[in-house]
């Protein structure tokens, strides 16, 4: 597998936010500070956008896309479109990606933990 194979893979930009958001978790408790209200709010909106996005980038890699708005779409129906366009574009291996997802989703907060465990565990 080629560096710009994976590079611009669609599954790229979540991931490096997965490792990114990690990264600050757990400084954040080295620190020993919590985040704060406006940085979960706003890495809760980055998820959102970052898997609408993941949803169009893959569909025109694919040239499933729809329909013309599909971003849009994506965006406004997140919780139902992406399990659903998961096993709509992969048949029954959308329930690998929807597991993928999920442990992207859930990789910072276990790292966060175990750092906090570690630290004042």
């Amino acid at each position: 597998m080629t560096v710009r194979r994976v590079l611009f893979h669609p599954l790229a930009p979540l991931v490096a936010f997965a490792l990114a958001l990690a990264t600050l978790l757990v400084a954040y408790i080295a620190a020993g500070y919590a985040p704060s209200p406006m940085f979960e709010v706003l890495t809760s909106v980055a998820w959102g956008l970052l898997l609408a996005y993941w949803v169009v980038t893959d569909a025109r890699r694919r040239s499933i896309t729809p329909c013309f708005d599909f971003g849009f779409f994506c965006y406004a129906f997140l919780p139902l479109v992406v399990p659903g366009y998961c096993v709509w574009s992969r048949g029954w291996r959308g329930g690998l990606l929807i597991l993928t997802l999920a442990v992207l989703w859930l990789l910072p907060y276990f790292a966060a933990g175990l750092a906090w465990s570690a630290l004042y565990g």
